[in-house]
């Protein structure tokens, strides 16, 4: 797979993480269409995922793994919201084990070892909405647990951060050469 189909899968990827989220934050503000928002972004996800799996030349236990934990997790999504049937746990279970597994064998290094566009003031400004978008979303879902004033607020501001921040992330990556 050449870098310039990754690119093409990566970025309509991040568009259904986002429409995922944003079916999220529907949900929780109790807002219409929520149920459609989540159905989309999930099974998005699912599909993409699985087409950018199949066009990968050289694939590892990782690869398999991630693939499993991205289906697992749309098929245990869908049984739910269509009650087709219902396996306390197991799906749960499974998806944990996938996990750690993945977050022992590539966890950190894979934030670690990014390669970012030599722009030191773009890095700023990422690094910036990271900060600002960790603050708004752990204070907006604080707030809203505690039906303080501005929950809401704050946990939509964060949420919007958050798109924008997986929008900016997909540019400030350098892809040159790199095949994920």
């Amino acid at each position: 797979m050449s870098t310039n189909e990754t690119k093409i899968l990566t970025f309509p990827l991040r568009i259904a993480i986002i429409i995922l989220i944003f079916g999220a934050l529907f949900k929780i503000m109790h807002w219409p269409f929520a149920h459609n928002l989540m159905l989309l972004g999930g099974a998005s996800i699912g599909l993409l995922y699985t087409i950018r799996f199949v066009y990968k030349k050289e694939k590892s236990i990782l690869d398999y793994t991630k693939l499993a934990m991205i289906l697992i997790w749309v098929f245990n999504y869908l049984a739910n919201t269509f009650q087709i049937f219902y396996v306390p746990y197991i799906y749960e279970i499974l998806l944990l084990i996938l996990f750690i597994y993945w977050f022992y064998v590539e966890g950190m290094s894979y934030f670690k070892s990014r390669p970012y566009r030599k722009n030191k003031f773009l890095k700023a400004v990422y690094y910036i909405l990271i900060g600002l978008t960790i603050f708004t979303l752990v204070f907006g879902i604080l707030f809203k647990i505690q039906h303080w004033p501005y929950g809401a607020l704050l946990f939509t501001i964060g949420v919007l951060l958050l798109s924008l921040l997986l929008i900016f992330d997909y540019f400030i990556v350098d892809r040159r050469g790199v095949i994920e």
